[in-house]
């Protein structure tokens, strides 16, 4: 009997011990982040009642999470995506998202990997998808494992006052993961989003693709940063025909993707139809802070392009704006964008191109002394600054050569004396919409700095969540 007691004794320490070696192969993963902390709540389900997000707890995303329903999101309230799974959250056709921060209170959707350890790209992003019109029959979220349609044919019926909800005092921190091969994500995609949607004060860092993107719809946004991005800052498409004012963009010069980097790039869609409706959003008071500080700044990434590259029949207008460092201020791209320019349909006016690596203003399709003479027409108020030091804004630029918080700009509001601090012009009948705040300045920023804010975070891979 003792015998037997004994032998059982082993098998059983063996077992244990089998178990032991088991479990900790299992914990390892490539997510620095993975082991479950005591106040994680973990999103694997689709949403489809209403949902409350409180900032008592951090929410794991895993995987793709479509809301149908309602998610109510605190003041302070964290959600992390998670690398292994792709995290992405998902805001279908009558779904709906109220994620409203505070200045000293923001939402942050960020990387579930740990401090020092985050990159672009660590999780999916964050994707409103309304009924508003889009141009195209076929349209579908780009990407995702299950496919979410917003194009006509899925929704014939379109509502232009469409409502997704409201994102307020929000931060989205290194998204942009591949869901398919060359098929990313953005920070914040926005498809066919309607009017009645809320959106203001959204700060994109570290994202591996755009940082915001528009696929139609009719949205609004005020108070918007790129940060850091790898691809283009801001994007349009697909009959985007909502309003954008006080919106900044700063590069890293040695970061940029292999289907170049633009401040803006816009397209009517991919093929530069007349589909209708026709790409036409207005921007006022937008800075796009490019690569180069300076005319002989070095290692800077050979794949950047043009602060504006205005394409494919487009007719975005820009007014009491700002796009300094970049290869080329503005490309105009195919003689339909051309004709959009010269009809009036596509606006450009109290604008500051400065210090350009290249050209200031250059065509594709026409010819450069055609598009810099519809840049330079009087009546425009368009100006051409030869660098960034005479334009009193060499403060803005992001310092590679350092880390952290010290490569950071060290602000955005030009030195006195600068151009920049008069000029801005409201009497164009496109800014002629209560939405628009009429300023002197041009740019994002003109003597109070709004990004200085407490919302605002400029070194995100070193907080810790």
């Amino acid at each position: 009997m003792k015998k037997l007691f004994l032998k059982f004794a082993l098998v059983l320490l063996s077992t244990i011990s089998v178990f032991t070696s088991c479990k900790e192969e299992v914990i390892i993963d490539p997510d620095a982040a993975e082991k479950d902390a005591p106040n994680e709540v973990i999103v694997k389900a689709d949403i489809t009642g209403t949902r409350q997000w409180v900032k008592d707890s951090v929410y794991i995303l895993k995987g793709q999470i479509n809301v149908s329903g309602t998610v109510n999101i605190a003041a302070g309230t964290v959600i992390k995506g998670d690398k292994l799974t792709k995290g992405c959250l998902i805001v279908v056709p009558g779904g709906k998202i109220n994620a409203v921060g505070t200045a000293a209170q923001p939402i942050v959707f960020t990387s579930r990997m740990a401090a020092g350890l985050r990159a672009a790209g660590d999780w999916g992003g964050l994707v409103l998808v309304g009924k508003a019109p889009v141009n195209q029959s076929t349209a579908v979220v780009e990407g995702l494992s299950r496919e979410v349609a917003y194009g006509t044919t899925a929704i014939p019926t379109r509502d232009a006052a469409d409502n997704s909800g409201k994102l307020q005092y929000v931060r989205i921190e290194f998204a942009g993961i591949p869901l398919q091969p060359d098929k990313e994500i953005n920070g914040l995609t926005m498809c066919a989003v309607g009017s009645a949607t809320t959106i203001d004060h959204i700060q994109v860092s570290y994202c591996g693709d755009d940082s915001f993107e528009w696929f139609g719809g009719n949205v609004n946004s005020k108070y918007l940063i790129a940060y850091l991005g790898l691809d283009d800052e801001f994007d349009t498409d697909y009959g985007f025909t909502g309003k954008v004012q006080f919106a900044l963009g700063v590069r890293n010069p040695r970061v940029a993707d292999v289907s170049t980097s633009n401040g803006f790039e816009s397209d009517n869609d991919g093929s530069g139809s007349a589909a209708s409706p026709q790409t036409a959003p207005v921007f006022s008071n937008i800075s796009l802070i490019g690569p180069h500080k300076t005319l002989t700044t070095s290692n800077v990434n050979t794949m950047f392009g043009s602060g504006m590259h205005i394409r494919r029949n487009s007719s975005l207008s820009v007014f009491n704006s700002v796009f300094a460092g970049w290869n080329t201020g503005l490309l105009l791209d195919a003689t339909t964008t051309y004709a959009n320019a010269t009809a009036g349909n596509l606006a450009i006016q109290n604008c500051a191109l400065v210090g350009m690596k290249v050209k200031s203003v250059n065509g594709a399709g026409i010819t450069e002394q055609q598009a810099l003479d519809f840049f330079n027409t009087a009546s425009f108020n368009n100006k051409i600054i030869a660098d960034n030091a005479t334009a009193k804004i060499s403060n803005s630029f992001y310092d590679a050569s350092k880390v952290g918080i010290l490569a950071n700009p060290t602000s955005f509001i030009p030195e006195a004396g600068s151009a920049l601090l008069s000029g801005g012009v409201f009497t164009h009948k496109k800014l002629n919409d209560a939405f628009f705040t009429p300023t002197t300045y041009i740019g994002a920023v003109g003597t109070t700095d709004w990004t200085k804010e407490t919302w605002v975070n400029f070194d995100p891979q070193n907080t810790v969540y």
